[in-house]
């Protein structure tokens, strides 16, 4: 992980996708009637046969704990991943630069079933880390990233870890999860902290320095799982055995003003109705710089769409274009309000979905069958995170 890395996840991740510090308008061709609908608060119409969605959302479910991705299970339920408010005791940050961590058991599962919500699963690690610069001291929490149902009460959930399997281990008993994807009954399908440690699979990207792991999202393809991992900047393939192999290391992006590296920090992941999964990467969190990649099993990975802004999260509309989701719309230091992209399926071209509610450091999205995009919102609170819903019409 380069200094790049380390200054995004400072300011978002280093709870979640990495550990350091978001438009100009997403390039893309417009559909007809959106300027009018920007006006009205709603739009309406069609794009590649599908409807547009309410510009202004509905809360949901507000209370959550540092939310992270949602996801649409079979049942048509949504399921919210909340990282957690980390120990239940008090975590000073070091007196001196440095880092610290802390762990706790306060992440938990959060279940939308119609008019039914709540927690269906509780006490899951949550780790807070505090990074002290020297001029200032940034706190963020890491723990669940994305998790599904599969089946009497049990899940898997991904859990992103900010460091390496000795980070872990330092944090004591509870914390093995971190850095894995796990099942809710604590076996570990795959460790990604230990993968990164051993392969380092993004050594040769210009700008890497230092081996660092943070799962982020993954999808099953057969019986293995697809894992992005943030901090490692790689895709992951995880066997039924716990075996973990290397399908592809993002390579490093450049911002062309000046030629600065820009490491991939491979986020979202979705498996498109064409069969091809989908992966989102915030190249360095500078405007226009985020790629989508598409990945066919066997094959390499290619560019499919770019030109985006911090993309986080990637979800597929029912007529099987792309919804992305950017964490910001402006550069590091000032991120911006979060956004929301239709990619044009067979194209990749992109067109902005405009919205009045403002998207605050949101995390993840998912699209119902309906068409309703949710999103999660204000996702580094430990009490104040939300989850949106942008109703179609």
């Amino acid at each position: 992980m380069s200094g790049v890395r380390s200054s995004w996840a400072g300011t978002f991740l280093v709870v979640a996708v990495v550990s350091a510090v978001m438009a100009t308008a997403i390039p893309g061709q417009a559909a007809s009637g959106v300027a009018s609908a920007k006006a009205s608060g709603v739009v309406s119409g069609e794009v590649s046969g599908e409807r547009f969605v309410r510009a202004r959302a509905e809360v949901v479910v507000s209370g959550l704990r540092n939310p992270r991705d949602v996801q649409v299970q079979a049942d048509g339920s949504l399921l919210v991943a909340e990282s957690g408010r980390g120990p239940a005791t008090p975590c000073p940050p070091p007196a001196g630069v440095g880092r610290n961590r802390c762990l706790g058991f306060s992440g938990s599962l959060y279940r939308v079933a119609g008019s039914s919500q709540g927690r269906v699963l509780t006490g899951l690690p949550s780790q807070q880390i505090n990074q002290n610069y020297g001029t200032s001291v940034l706190t963020r929490i890491g723990g669940a990233v994305q998790a599904e149902a599969v089946g009497n009460g049990s899940y898997r959930i991904s859990y992103g870890l900010s460091g390496l399997p000795s980070d872990r281990a330092g944090l004591g008993a509870g914390s093995g999860p971190l850095g894995t994807l796990s099942t809710s009954g604590g076996a570990v399908l795959g460790d990604l902290a230990v993968h990164e440690l051993v392969h380092n699979p993004d050594a040769g990207n210009p700008g890497v320095t230092e081996v660092f792991s943070n799962p982020w999202g993954f999808a099953k393809d057969g019986q293995d799982f697809l894992v992005t991992d943030a901090g490692a900047n790689d895709l992951v393939r995880v066997r039924p055995d716990g075996s973990t192999e290397t399908v592809f290391a993002f390579p490093t992006n450049v911002r062309p003003t000046d030629n600065t590296p820009l490491q991939a920090v491979p986020t979202g992941i979705v498996r498109g109705q064409d069969g091809a999964f989908y992966i989102a990467d915030m190249s360095g969190m500078h405007q226009g710089l985020s790629r989508i990649w598409r990945y066919v099993p066997g094959s390499t990975p290619t560019v499919f769409a770019s030109g985006l802004t911090d993309v986080i999260d990637l979800a597929v509309a029912p007529g099987g274009d792309l919804i992305a989701l950017s964490y910001g719309s402006g550069e590091p230091v000032n991120p911006g309000p979060g956004t929301l992209t239709r990619i044009n399926a067979g194209t990749g071209a992109t067109t902005p979905i405009p919205t009045t509610t403002s998207l605050k450091e949101p995390s993840g999205v998912a699209v119902t069958a309906q068409g309703d995009i949710y999103v999660t919102s204000n996702t580094q609170s430990n009490t104040d995170g939300v989850l949106l819903k942008f109703p179609a019409v």
